[in-house]
């Protein structure tokens, strides 16, 4: 679904050690928890992800401060193509890790088939709410129970070209926007203003939710067919005369790295390929909806750290997530990997404001909104990319369109409900 979510290195790798004093981020932070020294810090805590490349040298050597800190700990990471998946099967026949990170849109499947844990008795949620991001933090909550801590973040912002556009010509509303997109054309032939995936329902979302729509509930409703969905979805196909008609993630993308388009929404996944096109970037906020007068609202992916039922020492997993997410640490993992740290007092180090890509994605996530952790979100994702497709395409009617993902994504629900 995402296949181009995955962070790209950013900047150049230095290896960097983590100051050992950033432990005071593990157990003994104020947290809620059980005091740190009612912790047996002893044992192997297994850890599967995804993590590839330089991301894995700046992860361990956060693991690594952690075991020299406690030294009878140790820590397995195991690399898994299949995170969610593969720990579901493993957890069921009692195996498998004692942590899982991974995207937090999987979270409500694995709490639903019992693979991970609350974690309330050990971390707060007045710590959680003030330590991350609010998306972050609803990222990690499902059902009213804190399922484990965030660790990075990532939405789609507006990238822009400087030799195309100035920054004091950057549309600032979505009426702009779209006047950008006739104006630019029509003054450059053979470019486009603004580009972006169009059937993408994660590239729609910040216009269906900046409408004050919603795709999915948590108590297994779809919304595809109410009338704010159908003013996003109106606003999107008036873009239509003025974007190719064949568009996709890779078109978008070529048009903007070869000079093509002004402006692209993308997320910091992209930027290593644009910077290495030798474009002058500039980064802004998406649009104001003009109806509204509401930002667009871009889901926001979170990267998170759960504990699996499988766990023996779950106050010691425990800490180390907190330890693994902590201001200091995330700082120092963030100036290697590039990416955008969930840890609030982390973002506004000022070490990292001075890196204008994180800035600018650390300021457009604290006006999104976390991505659907509910199971039942799986079920929309193909119903949008049709409905997308059949008004882009001109085979149907905004609002047949909509009707169409409605019925299809409310089976889709049934289905996982049954």
């Amino acid at each position: 679904m995402f296949s181009k979510r995955a962070f790209i290195h950013l900047l150049p790798l230095a290896l960097l050690i983590v100051m050992l004093l950033a432990a005071c981020g593990g157990g003994s932070s104020p947290s809620g928890s059980s005091n740190s020294n009612n912790i047996d810090y002893s044992g192997t805590i297994t850890i599967w992800h995804n993590w590839q490349g330089d991301y894995i040298n700046a992860k361990k050597a956060i693991f690594d401060a952690y075991t020299k800190l406690h030294p009878k700990v140790a820590i397995k990471l195991v690399h898994q193509d299949d995170v969610i998946a593969k720990s579901i099967i493993a957890i069921k026949a009692n195996n498998g890790p004692d942590i899982i990170d991974y995207a937090d849109d999987n979270l409500g499947k694995l709490a639903s088939s019992h693979a991970v844990i609350p974690l309330d008795d050990y971390i707060s949620k007045g710590f959680v709410n003030s330590t991350y991001s609010k998306p972050a933090a609803d990222a990690v909550t499902f059902n009213d129970k804190i399922y484990g801590v965030p660790e990075t973040v990532e939405a789609l912002t507006l990238i822009y070209n400087k030799d195309l556009v100035s920054p004091n010509d950057v549309p600032k509303t979505s009426d702009d926007l779209l006047n950008f997109a006739k104006t630019f054309q029509q003054q450059h032939p053979g470019k486009y203003g603004v580009v972006w995936d169009i059937l993408n329902g994660y590239t729609a979302a910040p216009f269906f939710y900046g409408y004050g729509a919603s795709f999915v509930t948590p108590d297994g409703k779809a919304h595809l067919d109410t009338p704010k969905a159908l003013a996003a979805m109106n606003y999107i196909n008036s873009f239509r005369p003025y974007l190719p008609k064949q568009i996709t993630y890779d078109a978008a993308s070529s048009l903007f790295t070869e000079g093509k388009a002004a402006i692209m929404l993308n997320g910091p996944w992209a930027y290593a390929d644009y910077a290495k096109a030798n474009l002058k970037l500039g980064f802004a906020q998406l649009p104001i909806i003009t109806a509204t007068n509401t930002p667009a609202k871009p889901f926001v992916g979170v990267k998170s750290l759960w504990v699996t039922k499988n766990a023996k020492n779950v106050a010691l997993c425990t800490d180390l997530i907190k330890f693994f997410t902590n201001k200091e640490n995330q700082v120092n993992m963030v100036k290697t990997t590039g990416e955008i740290p969930a840890n609030l007092a982390a973002q506004d180090d000022s070490t990292i404001k001075d890196n204008p890509v994180i800035t600018a994605y650390a300021s457009q996530v604290k006006l999104g909104t976390a991505l659907p952790n509910t199971p039942y979100m799986s079920a929309l994702w193909t119903p949008l990319q049709q409905s997308l497709t059949a008004m882009w395409n001109g085979s149907q009617k905004p609002e047949a369109a909509l009707a169409s993902a409605q019925s299809a994504a409310t089976k889709g629900i049934a289905q996982i409900t049954s």
